[in-house]
């Protein structure tokens, strides 16, 4: 968050002192950076506490609601900057201590590539949606820095005064860009899609292959920031002790947390060839 307010104060100076349109939407974009990382900062902490009496799945998916505003914020931004850019098109103004103006870019671009560097790393690691929303952010920024510095060299060698403007609409379409990769990863979490085939068929292989599993039905599943969350019926021999089948399910558990470290699982134990009453046969396999 420092390094966002510091970067947005530098911007506002650029705008101040040029009059860049250009330098005005990347001043915008990191305003709302700013607000987009205090969001992303309270929300990793939020997802990583630990489960209470009043959310007992835990809080990962303040993850994915964080994620959806962060695409509010980016869309907002990105709307703003294409006003400006549509203005300065429109009625192309001159740029004022242009030299100025291309330093405090080009300066800004350096510090950005570092900071999304960092970030990269940290949500390879950690998987967090809301840490890849944040670097979307200054991608975008690294884009607008690299667009407003193009055009105020334009602007000010050549005079070509619209690029300005041009600049502001093309780094209003990369936010936008943007928007789309975090509503893909956002929606599935916040509406409980169910994981990847390719996972449900290897939850369903590694079900089976348990020693007293004859079968299994109702797989539910879904994902809340890094965590899966695997239900599922098992089928077993309906003339075992019910300590055996506990033994069973555990089994199962155990191995589908090894496939799946981060996931939480919750088995049913069904007699084989008992009908589910509440969760109907449609997936027995």
């Amino acid at each position: 968050m420092a390094v966002a307010l510091g970067l947005l104060l530098a911007k506002l100076y650029g705008w101040l002192t040029t009059g860049s349109a250009a330098v005005l939407g990347s001043a915008a974009d990191s305003g709302l950076d700013l607000l987009g990382s205090a969001v992303a900062f309270g929300a990793v902490r939020y997802a990583a506490q630990p489960a209470d009496s009043d959310h007992r799945f835990g809080h990962q998916k303040a993850e994915g609601l964080a994620a959806m505003m962060q695409a509010i914020v980016i869309s907002a931004s990105a709307i703003f900057v294409a006003y400006e850019g549509i203005s300065r098109l429109v009625d192309p103004q001159p740029l004022r201590d242009a030299a100025l103006a291309m330093r405090v870019l080009g300066l800004a671009t350096l510090v950005t590539i570092a900071l999304v560097a960092f970030q990269t790393v940290a949500a390879r690691r950690s998987g967090s949606l809301v840490i890849r929303g944040d670097r979307a952010h200054y991608v975008g920024d690294v884009i607008a820095n690299l667009g407003a510095l193009l055009a105020v060299l334009l602007a000010d060698r050549y005079g070509l005064l619209r690029a300005d403007g041009a600049a502001a609409l093309l780094a209003s379409a990369f936010l936008l860009w943007s928007v789309r990769g975090i509503l893909l990863g956002a929606l599935p979490q916040v509406m409980d899609q169910e994981l990847p085939d390719a996972d449900r068929r290897r939850i369903a292989t590694i079900t089976d292959a348990v020693p007293g599993v004859m079968g299994h039905h109702a797989l539910r599943t879904r994902m809340a920031g890094r965590r899966r969350y695997i239900q599922i019926h098992l089928e077993m021999d309906p003339y075992i002790t019910l300590l055996q089948s506990h033994d069973i399910a555990d089994e199962v558990e155990e191995r589908l947390k090894d496939a799946f470290p981060d996931a939480e699982v919750i088995t049913h134990q069904d007699p084989y060839g008992h009908e589910d009453a509440d969760h109907g046969d449609h997936d027995r396999h």
